[in-house]
């Protein structure tokens, strides 16, 4: 006995091999979705943890360089005090004079140990250590006066007013860092 095939068999078996051959091409293209959200996942996950990292540690090395400015600030007064002329003691009379009532603000907080420099000069180097070489040349440029800062065993005022706006600067180069981070951890989760 001969099996023959009618025409409607044969449209049959072609709609059983398309729809396998759909079914395998679904499969394909949605595990290969899987696997490229996966990546994107673990890629954004990553870029997030490394925004937070980057912004604890320059919140700390901030306050820490903040810190340091303001004690030598009040270092450098107390041996103008120590020595004064009369300009210095004009000036300080006419502080001392003109916030008589006010209370001093650095009095409400806790005396505490400074930082030791090579804590700082670690912390600096780290945070160096997180950036781009080719991409964040400001930001790497503003980290290595710091170091240098600190390698130098005497600071002026204009060295402090210096440090004091390289402080400014490399909060604002971080500020627009993180934010352009943040707009590809965005793209990133659009897949794009």
């Amino acid at each position: 006995m001969k099996l023959e095939l009618l025409p409607k068999d044969y449209i049959i078996l072609t709609g059983i091999l398309l729809t396998f051959l759909a079914t395998v091409l679904g499969h394909y293209h949605t595990r290969r979705n899987i696997k490229t959200s996966k990546f994107i996942d673990v890629i954004t996950t990553e870029r997030i943890k490394w925004l937070s990292t980057i912004r604890n540690e320059v919140s700390e090395v901030i306050a820490l360089i903040t810190d340091t400015l303001i004690f030598y600030e009040d270092e450098i007064k107390r041996i103008e005090l120590d020595h004064p002329t009369q300009e210095t003691m004009d000036n300080e009379n006419y502080e001392f004079q003109k916030h008589y009532f006010d209370s001093v603000t650095k009095n409400a907080f806790k005396k505490h140990d400074h930082a030791e420099l090579k804590d700082l000069t670690s912390k600096l180097t780290l945070l160096k250590l997180r950036f781009n070489p080719k991409e964040d040349l400001k930001t790497l440029e503003i980290i290595d006066f710091f170091i240098d800062f600190y390698k130098s065993k005497y600071k002026t005022e204009n060295d402090l007013k210096i440090a004091t706006e390289k402080t400014e600067l490399l909060l604002t180069n971080i500020q627009v860092m993180l934010k352009n981070e943040w707009e590809k951890v965005k793209k990133e989760t659009k897949g794009k």
